[in-house]
């Protein structure tokens, strides 16, 4: 007990800083808030930092992404809440969407894999990419209210999950379990929603 209280106090302030903008970020989209992006563009600000702290690159060149990709969800529920339209309905991916979404992460994958591969630095890479494309569908998804996002994100948080209890980061260990759980939530809730607005 006093390895791991050890390990928890030389932890850094910004690992804690990502976890609770993070857990905070998840709940208020479930929720559909729209400051749950400012939440989520200060999370993936300091997972930037942590991505390429532990040496997993497409993770940390997702979390730059990220910033401008939860810039444009931000933008986007903003706009839909100020029509007369209403904000954007939860709604299921097209079919047709679905076969890019698939074809997007097995290309990218191998594709971003392979590239961090050749490297001969990056950690994992085939599990980094593959994670990495699958979050990048997904954030994708909920910036439209596809409600198939919450599976890409549980997809994308057990390899993360497992990298970071690889290396003992513990804030983000709590933070992806988290995560797992809220996009679990986040699915209920919104497929609730769904057959009630049928």
């Amino acid at each position: 007990m006093d390895h791991l209280s050890t390990q928890l106090s030389a932890i850094s302030p910004i690992d804690w800083f990502a976890m609770i903008t993070g857990i905070v970020g998840v709940y208020l989209s479930i929720k559909e808030r729209i400051l749950a992006w400012p939440f989520f563009i200060l999370c993936y600000a300091a997972y930037v930092y942590i991505s390429f702290r532990g040496n997993y690159y497409a993770f940390g060149g997702m979390n730059v992404i990220f910033v401008f990709v939860a810039t444009y969800g931000w933008f986007r529920w903003s706009a839909s809440s100020k029509k007369g339209g209403g904000e954007i309905r939860i709604s299921h991916l097209a079919p047709a969407h679905r076969w890019i979404v698939a074809a997007f992460i097995c290309v990218g994958t191998l594709g971003l894999g392979c590239l961090l591969e050749s490297t001969g630095e990056a950690r994992l890479p085939y599990y980094d990419a593959f994670a990495t494309t699958c979050a990048l569908s997904a954030q994708w998804m909920l910036s439209r209210k596809y409600i198939e996002n919450w599976i890409f994100w549980i997809l994308a948080d057990i390899v993360y999950l497992c990298f970071f209890v690889n290396d003992r980061i513990w804030p983000s260990v709590i933070l992806f379990i988290t995560f797992i759980f809220l996009a679990i939530k986040g699915w209920t809730e919104w497929k609730t929603i769904i057959k009630k607005t049928a």
